[in-house]
């Protein structure tokens, strides 16, 4: 009877199929899981539940990275999902949570080193962060587009001045939400941005040199 149910909404099957083998892969419980992932034990308990709810944005990405799954590719799942099953190829960019702020050109504050021992290279940590008047303009950019209002914010200056920094804790708020990033780049900026910027989906962070574009 739930395989029935299900079956008219095949983005949400394979959604709980990608979760329950990561979850048997890593040999976790549901309780342990809600440890890692930092979510209530319900929360994780209903994203399993065959016949329950199509689990939030929230929960899908908390679950991936606790699973060390492909975030982004649930997560187009997940709004597959939720619409009722309906396939739209992911926009440019991916989430948030799933970027090396290194990538974006943001320089470490050292060198990196293993974790625990491991062979596996550990995150380079950030310089410390001071925040000043341009924050607060970039956090209210941020509550605006949480509102369902887009943005578009402009910072000047020269070279190593942190405006890349700047825009990458402006946008830590919308990670837990399940908003992507996009970082247009190759073969320029200019290029990459005007092939795909017809592509840009809502909940989208546009990050260039300048301006940052926010779409909600």
């Amino acid at each position: 009877m739930r395989d029935e149910q299900n079956s008219d909404n095949p983005a949400l099957t394979e959604l709980r199929r990608m979760l329950s083998s990561g979850r048997a892969r890593m040999r976790l419980d549901k309780t342990a899981l809600a440890g890692r992932a930092g979510l209530g034990r319900t929360t994780v308990s209903q994203a399993f539940q065959t016949d329950g709810p199509v689990p939030s944005a929230r929960t899908v990405v908390a679950l991936a990275q606790a699973l060390k799954l492909p975030g982004e590719e649930l997560l187009a799942l997940q709004r597959d999902a939720a619409r009722g099953g309906v396939d739209e190829r992911p926009g440019p960019g991916r989430l948030i949570a799933e970027w090396e702020p290194h990538d974006l050109e943001i320089h470490p504050a050292g060198h990196s080193k293993a974790v625990d021992g491991s062979d596996v290279p550990g995150t380079r940590p950030l310089p410390g962060y001071v925040r000043r008047d341009h924050d607060r303009v970039l956090d209210e950019a941020v509550r605006d587009v949480v509102a369902g209002r887009s943005r578009i914010v402009v910072l000047m200056g020269s070279s190593s001045t942190g405006k890349t920094r700047a825009c990458w804790e402006a946008v830590q708020p919308l990670a837990e939400k399940g908003w992507r990033l996009w970082h247009p780049f190759d073969p320029t900026r200019a290029e990459a941005a005007l092939e795909d910027l017809h592509r840009v989906q809502p909940r989208t962070s546009v990050s260039a040199t300048s301006p940052p574009r926010f779409w909600n």
